[in-house]
């Protein structure tokens, strides 16, 4: 080969070459001679991917038990029932279950191994650790997976019409007052809730009936701070927090969300100061009301409830608040398929009127702004004294449970 061939060759190839036998180094082969033939590409095994073993099929068990209250006597319905981790082949595991009305769930085919079952009901949830074994049932306790406050915050403004916290006491719950008497409206309850902070401090707040009443008469005042008492709860209620109000206490949500909350009046609508005589629900009077809701009927176990409007001394629901006209997004609870009204505005209710049909007594509201997570509203015309059943007390338990 002449050396203008093999000088052609050394730049095509993009070699480094020295005459006279001495080493020559390229990319694509180790060594050249100057006779020698065209270079050879040295061959790149085909990689090899590593041994997949193949997957255990685990062997399995069950969990069962009851969910229950905080007062641990109350067995749940609706309670979401759930055990997360890795199974025996490392891989995430989930099961869920709904409790029944009775409390009970069963969770099947359970990975053998230990585990945590989460119980979790509106704000109140409870952990119970088990172990599950190949072919049997792990039972859990029935007072183990109670329900339980934990972390939760619960705030009451007292009203001389109702008396939710004596529920809540009952459930096993904690929870601060905030007085809502004549006498210390405006230097107790009013400070909380005009002030957001101070509102969304807690999870939960429950206004009772007659919480603002002024002295000697049946209208509830907000005073003048109750833009702001408006403002704060609408913001609340959009932040996440939960709201309750009872009969009278309607005008407090009726404020926040205009157009919401429609109530039957004597004349105009509700606004602040209102004199709660053009209320026109009807007392005494007891209805049998259908459960529209078909959790709250899994929770009850039943389809109907007796609710009274009783018309006595210290106990009077004389011109309760007849709700109307839900929008699309009011989730009824109760609705009685008819009710009497008041003919008159005096506080003796003394004259009963006309009927109306199909009353929702008990509603909630998910409220939710752009770009927050909501919260919710429930509303029911009704008190928890003075009922001829536990049928109220079993709605308000659900409802506390659920907000």
């Amino acid at each position: 080969m002449s050396s203008f061939r093999l000088s052609f060759l050394v730049v095509a190839l993009g070699l480094s070459l020295t005459v006279a036998g001495c080493r020559c180094d390229n990319r694509l082969v180790d060594t050249y001679q100057a006779d020698a033939g065209e270079p050879e590409e040295v061959a790149v095994p085909p990689e090899v991917s590593p041994e997949v073993p193949p997957k255990t099929a685990c062997a399995v068990g069950s969990v069962s038990g009851r969910v229950c209250a905080p007062d641990k006597q109350t067995w749940v319905g609706g309670a979401q029932v759930t055990l997360d981790g890795p199974d025996c082949n490392g891989e995430a595991y989930h099961s869920e279950a709904a409790s029944q009305p009775d409390g009970s769930f069963e969770l099947s085919n359970i990975p053998a191994g230990h585990w945590t079952v989460h119980a979790t009901l509106g704000a109140f949830s409870q952990d119970y650790p088990v172990d599950v074994l190949a072919g049997q049932s792990a039972k859990i306790p029935d007072d183990q997976l109670c329900v339980a406050q934990k972390t939760t915050k619960i705030a009451v403004v007292t009203g001389a019409g109702d008396r939710i916290e004596q529920l809540l006491g009952g459930l096993n719950l904690q929870y601060d007052t905030f007085p809502g008497d004549a006498a210390n409206w405006s230097a107790s309850a009013v400070p909380f809730l005009s002030d957001l902070t101070r509102l969304k401090a807690y999870d939960l707040v429950f206004i009772d009936c007659a919480a603002a009443k002024t002295s000697g008469s049946s209208t509830i005042d907000l005073g003048p701070k109750s833009a702001q008492i408006k403002t704060a709860l609408h913001d609340y209620v959009l932040q996440g927090g939960s709201l309750y109000a009872s009969d009278w206490a309607l005008l407090f949500p009726a404020l926040a969300f205009p157009g919401k909350f429609a109530f039957k009046l004597t004349s105009g609508t509700v606004a602040n100061p209102l004199d709660a005589r053009k209320l026109q629900g009807y007392a005494p009077q007891t209805v049998t009301a259908g459960v529209a809701s078909a959790a709250l009927a899994a929770f009850l176990g039943k389809q109907t409830v007796e609710i009274a409007f009783p018309h006595q001394s210290g106990v009077n629901s004389a011109h309760w608040g007849v709700f109307t006209s839900p929008d699309p997004t009011t989730e009824v609870l109760i609705q009685a398929p008819q009710v009497t009204l008041s003919s008159t505005s005096d506080t003796s209710c003394a004259t009963s009127g006309a009927n109306l049909n199909q009353v929702p007594l008990a509603v909630h509201i998910k409220l939710t702004a752009a770009g927050t997570r909501g919260g919710n509203v429930v509303y029911t015309s009704f008190h928890n004294i003075a009922q001829p059943t536990n049928d109220v007390s079993q709605v308000l338990k659900y409802i506390v449970l659920h907000l």
